[in-house]
């Protein structure tokens, strides 16, 4: 099996044990944040939906650089942090937008395309430099 397969494996595994049940229960959860609709609660849902594979993406990219260091778990967090802002920032901003708008495609829809974007940038490189970090190691072997 490629090295990129198992490392996309493992990045959504790390997903479906932490991602996904966040996500699932978003909507329970914003009653405790007090958002008035249907549609905001769905919002925070998918704004979710999209950032939290991306949160595991870059915590796998961080984890990878850091694979080889003794003390990784220390350098990890200041790695990974700045990493992890900007989608905090656009998933925040969806909803926040739209509860100050009141529109969804005024409000949401910018910042819910940057998250897609920021989604789709970090699946598709984390694998690639989690396989990178294992043939340096000669974990792949």
């Amino acid at each position: 099996m490629p090295l990129e397969l198992t490392a996309l494996a493992k990045i959504a595994a790390h997903w479906l044990s932490t991602g996904l049940p966040l996500t699932l229960l978003s909507p329970l959860l914003a009653l405790l944040f007090n958002l008035p609709g249907p549609r905001d609660r769905g919002l925070l849902f998918v704004s979710l939906l999209i950032g939290t594979p991306a949160v595991s993406a870059v915590a796998a990219i961080g984890a990878s650089l850091t694979l080889s260091l003794k003390r990784g778990g220390l350098i990890l967090p200041l790695i990974i942090l700045p990493l992890l802002a900007p989608v905090v920032i656009f998933g925040a901003g969806a909803v926040s937008a739209t509860l100050e708008t009141g529109s969804l495609a005024t409000g949401a829809e910018p910042a819910l395309l940057e998250l897609l974007a920021l989604f789709f940038a970090a699946v598709l490189l984390s694998p690639l430099c989690g396989a990178a970090a294992s043939v340096r190691l000669n974990l792949g072997s």
